[in-house]
């Protein structure tokens, strides 16, 4: 089966290469440890879905052809690597709050229900 146009896969290609950008951008802040916004990040991604989405639908039914399967390969093996760290990220913020929270409630308790003995003042 012949693989489309290389004028066809043009406008794809590029929306690869800039869900790729994103991605490749969030994931360098995301190693660096950087205060990134990520709405900022969110919005970005969001949009080249979109950009994805609106490429995909001009291609027509037959396959595509080496190149842009090679180049989806590496965008999913990017977006696994950056999911794998805003997985790491959110867990870390889960821990933080919880550390918090306990605090939190250890602070409002006045001992008042503590059981004797149990290192609460009366």
């Amino acid at each position: 089966m012949p693989s489309p146009p290389e004028a066809v896969l043009a406008p794809l290609h590029a929306a690869i290469a800039r869900a790729q950008a994103v991605v490749e951008a969030e994931t360098e802040a995301l190693r660096r440890r950087a205060g990134i916004d990520l709405k900022s990040f969110e919005y970005r991604k969001s949009q080249a879905l979109l950009d994805l989405d609106r490429a995909r639908r001009s291609l027509p039914s037959e396959g595509l052809d080496r190149r842009t399967s090679e180049q989806l390969g590496m965008l999913r093996m990017r977006l696994d690597e950056n999911m794998a760290l805003l997985s790491t990220h959110m867990s870390a913020v889960r821990e933080i709050a919880d550390v918090i929270a306990k605090a939190m409630l250890e602070a409002d308790s006045d001992g008042t229900y503590s059981r004797p003995g149990s290192g609460c003042l009366p």
